[in-house]
């Protein structure tokens, strides 16, 4: 009797799609050296799927990217296996915001809001493509969507500028009488509402031109204060704000010093308050950073070393992230469907959380330094963190 002996090649796909649902990624991988058959099936996406579900800040959506490539970057992040670059240097020590679009990184720099051009390995231009002009102390936070940047300074003003061509759509000079903190907008189509924030203890409204100034508009609005549509007074220092997803709320962190509490939900049309939460926090633990992920969820963190969740449906706290060497957060960013990043106090220390574990995945030390970070840019490929003497990237691509 003849012994039939089978050869792994002469099974169906169907049949290698199941076996391969019980290998583990170092043995895809070898698998995938043997021929071009195997090859070409271990590199379609669905292969990839089970594996790429474990992973922290891994996005499933479409991408040019194929999945197998996204999961060794997401192991990368795992196993700290990154190389730090450093793109931008300052002589002088500053809070610097950076945001990172399609193909440009914005950072301020000084007074100025300066956007570079991103190549395709992920390190920026020596020089700005686009530099936006307008305060006359340090420029604070930004926020830039579509071709809109509005931004507010140090010295309580607010500008606004069409990065197309370069002409500003909000001039508000004396805006506020303290430090302009952070800045939020809306887009044309919900009001093209600026709210900010400031120092002064207010949270003011505005409603941005939806055209460009002319010279004799700049004279005028220069030599006059700008009316504001609604004023909040949080009679405590205010340090972040955001509009949600729907643009029909927006939220307000403040230094958490008054028996009120820290965190505010506005609606946008009434300027109504929605929903205050103070009973969580303690005295002093102010709101750094927050971030809408819905219009019903919001991502806060700040001086309590906590990164917290909250739906508003039920105006409750249904998620914690405690930082487990008790530092400030001073930003965080959402990368993937369940990867955060948050910047702490410590010595430019980046720590990786994942929304479905209470302990925290990794932490990078960014860049020999002792400074802050004071903002995050990003993607799941490269990093950028801002300190307080440069803006450094982490490339996971490696």
């Amino acid at each position: 009797m003849t012994q039939i002996c089978w050869n792994l090649l002469d099974l169906p796909d169907d049949a290698l799609f199941f076996i391969f649902q019980y290998l583990s990624l170092a043995d895809l991988c070898r698998l995938a050296i043997i021929c071009r058959r195997l090859y070409t099936l271990i590199n379609l996406d669905h292969v990839w799927y089970r594996s790429a579900l474990r992973f922290t800040n891994i996005s499933l959506r479409r991408s040019p990217i194929s999945l197998k490539e996204r999961c060794r970057i997401a192991r990368n992040w795992e196993l700290k296996h990154y190389k730090q670059r450093s793109l931008v240097r300052y002589r002088v020590s500053q809070l610097p915001w950076i945001f990172r679009d399609d193909d440009q990184l914005w950072v301020t720099q000084g007074s100025f809001v300066n956007g570079y051009r991103v190549r395709a390995d992920g390190i920026i231009n020596k020089l700005p493509t686009c530099v936006l002009k307008g305060h006359g102390e340090d420029a604070c936070r930004f926020r830039k969507r579509e071709n809109i940047v509005v931004s507010g300074g140090s010295d309580g003003s607010i500008y606004a500028w069409d990065i197309e061509s370069k002409r500003k759509r909000f001039v508000g000079k004396s805006a506020h009488a303290k430090a302009t903190c952070a800045v939020d907008f809306s887009p044309p189509s919900f009001g093209h509402l600026i709210v900010s924030g400031s120092k002064d203890q207010t949270v003011k409204l505005w409603r941005m031109k939806t055209d460009h100034y002319d010279d004799v508009d700049l004279e005028w609005v220069h030599s006059s204060n700008c009316c504001p549509l609604q004023v909040l007074d949080h009679r405590d220092r205010v340090w972040c704000v955001g509009f949600s997803k729907d643009y029909s709320r927006f939220a307000t962190g403040t230094a958490g010093i008054t028996t009120e509490g820290p965190l505010f939900v506005w609606d946008a049309s009434s300027c109504q308050m929605i929903a205050s939460f103070g009973d969580v926090y303690q005295h002093g633990a102010g709101i750094l950073d927050l971030d809408f992920e819905t219009r019903d969820l919001l991502l806060t963190a700040g001086y309590d070393t906590f990164i917290r969740m909250w739906d508003l449906r039920s105006n409750k706290c249904v998620l914690t992230f405690e930082e487990p060497f008790d530092s400030a957060i001073y930003c965080f960013l959402s990368i993937g469907k369940y990867g955060i990043v948050a910047g702490t106090y410590r010595c430019g220390m980046v720590r990786l959380w994942d929304k479905r574990h209470v302990k925290p995945v990794q932490e990078y030390y960014v860049g020999d330094t002792d400074s802050p970070v004071y903002s995050l840019a990003g993607d799941s490929k490269y990093l950028y963190v801002a300190l307080d003497r440069n803006i450094m990237m982490l490339d996971y691509t490696v």
